[in-house]
């Protein structure tokens, strides 16, 4: 472990992330925030090749992340797996293909071929609708008084100036090996599972669990400290899910953000779904608006508090238009 742990402080480092090891050849890139990772990846070496969990957001920070695989591990990755199409997750592919076999759900695939693929497509045709929006949260960021919420919207912004500052050199990278339950993949010294249990936080949500260290990189089907994002998710399917990882033997989760964690955490996203539909079905049920909601004060010191509104509108759109669009 010693040894192990020598690597990484030899490691140049990157303003995007800062490395923890979670298991001798297991590291978990936690993001910094308001710079180009925004969400968290993973390096798994095998041993006669090595797995990389999701690309962050922007090129660069892909590029310090194999920089890290390769001092870490002695090889580029073989493996790319993206727990879902989110360009947080996804955005940094290029980087590690055509080396690597960038691996999804076929839903994921999908997606990212057809919706993904043009968004991005759109973005750098037109970009200055993007451009127009940051500098509108900048206005807002000035007269923000919660210094919270106002550093969260500074991260944010700052996070989506570095996207943008990175979009032309954006080479959109779509998957090349798709599953559709579980799929394994066996080193010389460990095997990994790659599983799906179907959609909650998106359409279709991947994950990896490493039986024998009884640790899972769930994506963002496990946030640490974070307010889970529901824009495209399915509430109760997401539970159902959760409800199944907690059948497998786990002591460790690397979360899509936040720091390193157990089942704590996702015990405390399963607390935040039921709530956030609790609240909005007393809403309806009292002809109240949904502006009028406040955090719960469990979540107050969570991060991401900007999505806490559009989860609360997501939800009543699905209770009172249960019709499921990206």
């Amino acid at each position: 472990m010693t040894y192990m742990n020598n690597r990484i402080e030899t490691f140049n480092g990157s303003k995007h992330f800062k490395l923890k090891q979670v298991a001798e050849g297991v590291y978990a890139a936690i993001s910094v925030p308001g710079t180009g990772s925004l969400g968290n990846a993973a390096i798994i070496d095998l041993g006669d090749s090595t797995l990389v969990v999701d690309t962050f957001t922007t090129v660069q920070a892909a590029e310090d992340l194999q920089t890290a695989v390769i001092h870490l591990t002695g090889n580029t990755a073989s493996y790319v797996l993206n727990t879902h199409w989110h360009s947080d997750h996804t955005s940094g592919n290029q980087v590690f293909s055509p080396t690597a076999q960038i691996i999804s759900t076929s839903t994921t695939l999908e997606i990212m071929a057809t919706f993904g693929k043009n968004r991005v497509a759109q973005q750098l045709a037109n970009p200055e609708p993007i451009f127009q929006a940051i500098k509108e949260v900048d206005e807002k960021i000035l007269l923000e008084q919660d210094e919270k919420l106002k550093k969260e919207m500074q991260w944010e912004n700052a996070s989506d100036r570095e996207y943008m500052n990175a979009l032309s050199n954006l080479d959109y990278t779509i998957p090349t090996l798709t599953f559709d339950k579980q799929l394994n993949l066996y080193g010389s010294h460990r095997t990994v599972q790659l599983k799906t249990y179907g959609g909650g936080h998106t359409q279709s949500d991947a994950f990896v669990y490493l039986p024998e260290e009884k640790i899972a990189i769930l994506g963002d089907l496990v946030l640490s400290k974070h307010h889970p994002v529901m824009i495209h998710a399915t509430p109760y399917e997401w539970l159902n899910i959760l409800e199944k990882i907690e059948l497998l033997d786990i002591k460790t989760i690397i979360p899509g953000h936040g720091d390193v964690c157990s089942l704590n955490e996702l015990h405390e996203v399963k607390g935040y779904i039921n709530d956030i539909v609790s609240l909005v079905e007393k809403a309806i049920l009292n002809k109240q608006s949904i502006e009028e909601i406040s955090v719960p004060k469990a979540y107050e010191n969570w991060y991401f508090t900007t999505y806490f509104k559009p989860n609360l509108k997501k939800v009543y759109e699905l209770i009172t238009n249960p019709v499921n669009t990206i």
